[in-house]
């Protein structure tokens, strides 16, 4: 019976005109899913006009024997953050925001680096990770159990159980909330030690809570909900049908069950900063906008202007701890030649790349994480080199 399905879906791929090297690929992701411990997995391969190859593989719901599609939702990672650059540059283009303003031209309340008040935190800086605001433990303040009495924190390795049950103690706030209760001299949460020691634009540091703040930045200055202005700019245009910021925003009949293992799932989750990794799509949704990215690049998007996208992905500042990475707004550059970012939280891995030479973008998720098995990493890392056909890693 395998042998048939294989002979059909072959079938299929050639008699959609499918090249020999997007076969071998197919073949070989295939082969790569089918030897690791991922529960699903989605892949796409796109150029600047269109899919040119898209296929999942795998169970979005391992009781329930329901496969995972193109057309299956979850939750991103910090891929989210891209849409935030997308988010900032069209607020720019408005008029109503400035790269180089400090942030408390639009905040409701001022966010001040203790140790150098005299240098004011920009757009720019949190746009680049170059803010000196950091991610201490407060940041596990923003992850909220959908069910927090359900969740077993004895049943994790020991050393998650304090961060288990730190979580589960958490409540839904609004975001801006949280900001103030973390990075306002008079929150509750305040600590110096949120922030470097370097002055803001003197290091590159990276940063979720400094990412969700940039989206608030929007929002702020805006005087429209983060969630509103993205659909409004972003998915509404680019007819992304299936993404939101929040399980009320979807179809969670089409949400993907999230595992640290075939047998170990993940308890349902959300991000009160969303706009750093909740953001909640499917691969075909993804694939519009992968290949808006690319248009983009090369000055031919729709969503912003040739100006705005060559600053969205100008080289502004430099991954200390990646030798050959440098940052655009959001997005990460890796040795002046391909463009990306990655995402990782409990239950899910993405990557996702372009290369503006090749003309080829390239996307990945899977509803697996990796922190309790070393072999999700390198099967993962296996699938996505044989996805871009190269001899490179995640690690952009």
């Amino acid at each position: 019976m395998k042998k048939v399905i294989s002979l059909l879906l072959l079938f299929v791929i050639f008699s959609c005109g499918i090249d020999d090297d997007i076969l071998h690929t197919h073949i070989e992701l295939k082969e790569l899913y089918d030897d690791s411990e991922l529960a699903g997995l989605s892949v796409a391969i796109v150029d600047n006009r269109k899919v040119l190859y898209q296929n999942s593989f795998g169970y979005s719901d391992i009781n329930k024997n329901r496969r995972y599609t193109n057309h299956t939702i979850q939750n991103i990672g910090s891929i989210s953050k891209t849409f935030i650059a997308l988010a900032v540059m069209k607020a720019v283009e408005q008029g109503k925001l400035d790269l180089d303003a400090n942030i408390n031209t639009y905040l409701p309340f001022d966010i001040i680096h203790p140790l150098h008040p005299e240098k004011p935190i920009t757009v720019r800086h949190l746009a680049t990770h170059t803010s000196g605001i950091t991610d201490k433990e407060v940041y596990f303040k923003s992850y909220v159990f959908e069910n927090p009495a359900q969740v077993d924190a004895s049943i994790y390795p020991e050393d998650y159980q304090p961060i288990i049950e730190l979580i589960k103690k958490n409540i839904k706030i609004d975001d801006s909330v949280f900001f103030e209760n973390v990075l306002s001299v008079s929150g509750p949460w305040y600590s110096q030690d949120t922030f470097l020691e370097n002055a803001p634009g003197e290091k590159y540091e990276y940063s979720n809570i400094a990412a969700a703040l940039a989206a608030f930045v929007v929002e702020s200055a805006t005087g429209i909900s983060y969630e509103d202005y993205t659909h409004k700019y972003i998915f509404d245009p680019l007819h992304m049908n299936a993404t939101g910021w929040g399980f009320a925003d979807v179809n969670m009949q089409s949400h993907a069950t999230l595992y640290y293992a075939k047998d170990f799932e993940v308890p349902r989750y959300s991000l009160i900063t969303k706009a750093d990794g909740g953001l909640i799509t499917s691969t075909s949704d993804f694939g519009k906008y992968l290949i808006e990215m690319m248009r983009g690049y090369q000055g031919k998007g729709k969503l912003l202007s040739t100006a705005s996208y060559k600053e969205m992905f100008r080289l502004q500042s430099k991954h200390d701890e990646i030798k050959e990475a440098m940052g655009g707004i959001f997005w990460d550059i890796n040795n002046n030649k391909t463009i990306g970012h990655t995402g990782g939280d409990p239950g899910i891995i993405t990557a996702c790349m372009f290369d503006p030479v090749k003309n080829r973008g390239y996307y990945l998720m899977t509803n697996t994480s990796e922190e309790f098995n070393i072999n999700i990493e390198r099967s993962i890392d296996k699938i996505w080199n044989a996805l871009i056909n190269e001899n490179s890693n995640r690690n952009y």
